[in-house]
């Protein structure tokens, strides 16, 4: 997102087990420079800086939380209707 397809994401790997919760939570090491520079290639997004970008991410993370809650709340309104018959 921020390299404009100039760097590979890194790998990531976890071990799941079903005992314990997981949480990831990425780190940037270095944010310079704060726009993204024009290379060979067209830029695909236009140029922000990392709080824009971080502002953004933060907003999409909400809705999807709001949106996930309301398919759990609605599932588990569908499933108490089903055993109401």
């Amino acid at each position: 997102y921020l390299t404009n397809g100039r760097f590979k994401n890194v790998d990531h790997q976890a071990v799941v087990n079903s005992s314990y919760n997981r949480l990831s939570i990425a780190t940037f090491q270095t944010v310079y420079p704060l726009k993204v520079p024009e290379g060979e290639k067209p830029i695909l997004d236009e140029p922000i800086t990392f709080a824009e970008m971080y502002k953004r991410k933060m907003s999409s993370d909400i809705e999807l939380a709001k949106l996930k809650k309301l398919a759990k709340e609605k599932n588990s309104e569908d499933l108490g209707k089903a055993t109401n018959f």
